[in-house]
């Protein structure tokens, strides 16, 4: 029993990245996907007509100052129609300011505010790193647990 618990402790690091790995890698190619099908979206500038606080500003437990964000409603025209879209969780915006938005040429009411792959990137990459290194540390836990094992027998041959 007592060689299970240490194969257990010599493991944490293994248990802990390789499905930390798995989920970064996983939820990094479904971001992925979605910002992909953006990649056909339009720019336009979008008049701000509307701005509700969404969370108040803040300093956390670590004392770092936490901006407030806002809930805002945007107005823009495509093709001579004008749309109204939400964009949550935003930073600071006055009534009549200009924000830079993409719209779906198919769709004009959907809308996002960025385009970029770079983050959906990262994030898979992440992953990788962590998986790789839940691997490397579990198959060294499994050597040590082999020497240990090695190490019992010859005292045991003794």
């Amino acid at each position: 029993m007592n060689k299970i618990f240490t194969f257990m402790r010599e493991s944490n690091t293994a248990r802990f990245f390789i499905p930390l790995g798995i989920f970064l890698i996983v939820f990094g190619v479904i971001m992925f996907v979605i910002n992909s099908n953006n990649q056909n979206y339009i720019e336009i500038e979008a008049i701000v007509s509307n701005v509700k606080l969404s969370q108040e500003e803040y300093t956390d437990i670590d004392g770092n100052r936490v901006d407030a964000t806002y809930n805002v409603t945007v107005k823009y025209t495509v093709d001579g129609k004008e749309y109204d879209a939400k964009l949550d969780d935003v930073s600071e915006y006055n009534v009549g300011d200009k924000m830079k938005i993409y719209y779906n040429p198919r769709d004009p009411s959907q809308i996002t505010q960025t385009k970029s792959l770079i983050i959906p990137i990262v994030i898979v990459v992440a992953g990788i790193i962590s998986l790789v290194g839940g691997i490397m540390s579990g198959l060294n836990a499994i050597k040590r647990y082999k020497k240990m094992k090695e190490q019992e027998r010859g005292w045991n041959n003794e």
